[in-house]
C-alpha cells in the first residue's frame, strides 16, 4: 500500500474524491431527490474511484444530518451539532461528525454490510474459509489505507497467495440472514458487493431474488471491473453506472496532494496512470523497487551494444547470487522495459507509459536498440524464467542469458 495513503481515512466524502464533479452530482441528486435506485452497478476500471463514489454516498445516505434538513423541521441534533445559529450547513455532503457518518466512515454501521471474494487463508480460522464477517476488519484496514485498492490488493490484504477469491453460496446466505432482520437504527440497510463477477452461478441465483425484489429501504451498490462477467439477471436489475478514469488534471492535483510531489511529477505519474488513481499510486510505490533493477538491466543491455563480453560475465555471477525471486523479479521488470523501449520505436510513447524518473535514460537506451531484435529479447528473458523455476544452476542460466545478449544484440 502507498504510505500517502496511511495518514487518515479519505475519500469517504464527496468533496474529497478525484474528479468526477459530475457524476458526484448525479449521485447525490438521487439521494437528495429520492430517486435512488435499490440496485446500483458501478463498473470501471480498476482504482478510478468507483469504491470512493459508493462510500461518499452511502454516508450522504445515511448521514442524520442531512436527513434532519431535508425534513425542514427545528431539528435538535442540528443545533446539538452545529449550535443555535450555524454559519454554514453541510448540505452538499455527509456532515461527518453524527454518528452515523462516523460509523460509515469506519465502516462498522450494524445496518451497513459488505461482501467481497474470499478464499482459505491463514489469517483466519487457520487456513479454513470462515463467515464473511470474519474478514471485515482486514477489509477496514485495507479501505482505511488506500478506497482505489485493486483485486489484486485485496488477495494481498487477505493473504491468499496465489488462490482466486470466490463469492460463494454460505457468503449469499449470509447475507441474505443478515438482511433478514429489521434495522438496527431504523433506516435503510446497505449492501456493497465487490467484484460481483467473481459470485459462482449458486451465489448469484441465491442472491437473484434479493436484488430483485429487495424489501423497503434495503439497497445494492455493486463494484465490478468486469461486468461482462456477472449474470445477465443480476445485470439488468442494476442501474448501471459507468465511472470513467479520472481527468489527467483532477488526478494530477490528487496525486501531488496524496504524495507530496511537486505538480511536474504529479502530471507525469498521472500521465501513466491513465486515469486510474489506484494505478498511479501503485506504479509511484513499485517504482522505489523497480530503481535497482532498472539499473541493472541498463548497465546489462548497455555492456551487451558495447560488446564487452568480460565484463557481462563477471555481471551474470552477481545476478546469479540473488535469490530467486528476486532474479524472476529482475526479468520480469527487464520484460516490461521491453516493452516500453519497443513502445518508444514504434512511435507510441502514449502507450509506453514510462516511469518519469527513468523515461530519460529508457528513451536513450531505446534508441541504441534495433525493433528486430525485441522479440528475441523477449525470448531470452522468458526462457530466463523458465530456467530459474525448473531449479538449474544459477551460474549458468545467468551466463547463458549474457551470452545470449551479446550474441543477439
Amino acid at each position: 500500500m502507498c504510505l500517502c495513503f496511511c495518514v487518515s481515512l479519505r475519500g469517504m466524502i464527496f468533496s474529497e474524491i478525484a474528479g468526477h464533479r459530475d457524476l458526484i452530482e448525479k449521485l447525490r441528486g438521487m439521494v437528495q431527490g429520492g430517486r435512488m435506485p435499490h440496485a446500483v452497478l458501478f463498473s470501471e476500471q480498476s482504482g478510478c474511484g468507483a469504491l470512493p463514489l459508493a462510500l461518499a454516498t452511502i454516508q450522504y445516505m445515511f448521514c442524520r444530518t442531512r436527513k434532519a434538513l431535508a425534513s425542514g423541521e427545528d431539528n435538535p441534533l442540528v443545533k446539538g451539532l452545529f449550535g443555535d445559529e450555524p454559519q454554514e450547513l453541510p448540505t452538499e455532503d455527509s456532515c461527518q461528525v453524527c454518528s452515523s457518518c462516523i460509523k460509515v466512515r469506519n465502516l462498522t454501521h450494524p445496518d451497513f454490510h459488505f461482501v467481497f471474494p474470499i478464499n482459505t487463508t491463514q489469517l483466519v480460522e487457520k487456513g479454513k474459509k470462515a463467515p464473511i464477517d470474519a474478514y471485515y476488519e482486514i477489509f477496514r484496514n485495507l479501505v482505511k489505507e488506500n478506497p482505489y485498492f485493486s483485486e489484486e490488493d485485496l488477495y494481498a490484504a487477505l493473504e491468499l497467495e496465489n488462490k482466486m477469491g470466490l463469492i460463494g453460496v454460505n457468503e449469499a446466505s449470509w447475507l441474505i440472514n443478515r438482511l433478514n432482520f429489521t434495522s438496527y437504527e431504523g433506516g435503510e440497510k446497505v449492501v456493497l458487493i465487490l467484484f460481483p463477477e467473481r459470485m459462482n452461478a449458486e451465489a448469484a441465483n441465491k442472491l437473484l431474488k434479493s436484488i430483485e425484489e429487495p424489501t423497503e429501504d434495503t439497497y445494492f451498490f455493486l463494484i465490478t471491473n468486469d461486468p461482462g462477467k456477472i449474470i445477465q439477471t443480476i445485470r439488468s436489475r442494476c442501474r448501471l453506472i459507468e465511472v470513467p478514469p479520472i481527468e489527467k488534471e483532477d488526478l494530477a492535483k490528487a496525486i501531488a496532494e496524496k504524495c507530496k510531489l511537486s505538480e511536474e511529477e504529479a502530471q507525469r505519474w498521472a500521465a501513466c496512470a491513465q486515469g486510474s488513481f489506484g494505478k498511479a499510486l501503485q506504479l509511484i510505490e513499485s517504482s522505489e523497487g523497480e530503481t535497482e533493477d532498472f539499473e541493472d538491466f541498463s548497465a546489462l543491455m548497455s555492456l551487451a551494444l558495447d560488446k564487452k563480453l568480460r565484463e557481462l560475465i563477471s555481471f551474470a555471477s552477481g545476478l546469479a547470487q540473488r535469490g530467486k525471486e528476486a532474479q524472476k523479479t529482475f526479468c520480469r521488470n527487464s520484460l516490461k522495459m521491453l516493452r516500453q523501449m519497443y513502445m518508444l520505436d514504434l512511435g507510441r510513447e502514449d502507450l509506453a507509459y514510462l516511469n518519469p524518473t527513468q523515461e530519460e535514460e529508457i528513451k536513450t537506451l531505446a534508441a541504441r536498440l534495433k525493433k528486430e531484435n525485441f522479440s528475441k529479447y523477449y525470448d531470452i528473458f522468458n526462457s530466463t524464467i523458465e530456467c530459474i523455476e525448473r531449479n538449474v544452476n544459477a551460474k549458468f542460466i545467468f551466463s547463458d542469458l549474457c551470452n545470449a545478449l551479446y550474441q543477439n544484440t
